[in-house]
């Protein structure tokens, strides 16, 4: 079930919680974007704030590449 769903520099970022793991994805809108694979992070101790946060970073990453 998706928890969170926003957008930020032109990608869908979506994050669902099972137990303490997140599941991330961040889905381009517009073709001409790169495409970055899912992942999961351990949350023990993070917040949904926490899990966006480190999603926008990879994306800020990927594009800053």
């Amino acid at each position: 079930m998706l928890c969170h769903q926003s957008i930020y520099r032109g990608y869908t970022i979506g994050l669902e919680r099972q137990g303490s793991i997140w599941f991330i994805t961040a889905s381009p809108k517009t073709f001409d974007l790169p495409i970055l694979r899912c992942y999961c992070s351990q949350a023990r101790a993070q917040s949904e704030a926490d899990v966006i946060s480190e999603a926008k970073g990879r994306v800020d990453r990927v594009l800053a590449a």
